[in-house]
């Protein structure tokens, strides 16, 4: 049996492919089916996957964006078309989160990268989730929801001079670039993110910490402590987001009496394990 495994996000989508005691990696462009249309999907597939993998028996996609039937569809026959014999699943990110966290326990799954998301999963489905609410009303503790807070700052004249000059130095700050690339661009929230990492390289900066803090104590107050019982289940965290500042999350976590559990960068290896 073959089997094909993708977890796909805003930025990118990870591949894992097996026949036999065959196995490879792929990587490409994140899929979301809110930015892409079922075409540019397909032309992705057939690109940059369909000449490295051969026959596949079982396909599980797991996406941002696949929140509803009518976008999980675009995916399916994206797939289907080109693996025509395999039995295709699509499923939302979060349940990847939540599988790759968890496996069949129970538990609290919290996605921080590009985007942020989270779930109360019971060891087999999601049974609460308070949502995200995207980059521009909410995704707390995200890259995209720092980046937004950083470009803010900086044309309000507020952050301190060493961060301003470090910010012009590292990224484009003309004015014109950013709001070109907000209105006319297809992937917004990964072009916001994309400042966020400004936030990663200062880290230790007392500004930046403070920042941080901030945005984390909006994710676990306004969201992940609001979950039925909470205190009841350890929070366990997917993404570079949340894995690159695991420790000022854990204390987060520990102040609102919440436990903290395992911090996972990328979900794919924890993904296999759970499908095979």
């Amino acid at each position: 049996m073959s089997i094909l495994i993708a977890d796909s996000g805003a930025t990118k989508t990870e591949w894992y492919y097996q026949s036999g005691s065959v196995t490879q990696t792929d990587q490409t462009e994140g899929l979301n089916p809110y930015y892409h249309s079922a075409d540019s999907i397909g032309s992705v597939i057939e690109k940059e996957l369909l000449p490295t993998v051969d026959v596949v028996d079982e396909i599980y996609f797991y996406g941002a964006g696949c929140d509803s039937e009518a976008k999980k569809k675009m995916i399916e026959q994206a797939l289907s078309q080109r693996f025509s014999t395999a039995e295709v699943q699509v499923h939302h990110d979060l349940l990847a989160a939540a599988r790759a966290c968890l496996g069949n326990e129970a538990g609290i799954a919290c996605i921080l990268g590009t985007g942020s998301n989270s779930c109360l999963y019971d060891g087999s489905a999601i049974v609460e989730h308070i949502p995200s609410l995207a980059f521009i009303l909410g995704d707390e503790g995200s890259a995209a929801y720092f980046g937004k807070q950083l470009i803010n700052r900086y044309f309000r004249d507020e952050l301190p001079d060493d961060l301003q000059n470090a910010l012009r130095e590292e990224h484009n700050m003309s004015l014109n670039y950013i709001t070109t690339n907000l209105y006319d661009g297809s992937q917004k929230s990964r072009f916001i993110a994309s400042y966020g990492a400004f936030l990663g390289n200062h880290a230790e900066h007392p500004y930046i910490r403070k920042m941080l803090y901030k945005g984390f104590e909006n994710f676990v107050r306004r969201i992940v402590a609001k979950y039925s019982n909470a205190a009841d289940y350890e929070v366990r965290f997917v993404g570079s987001v949340a894995y690159a500042h695991q420790q000022v999350i854990k204390e987060i976590l520990q102040e609102h009496g919440l436990t903290a559990g395992l911090f996972i960068r990328h979900p794919m290896e924890r993904l296999v394990e759970y499908h095979t």
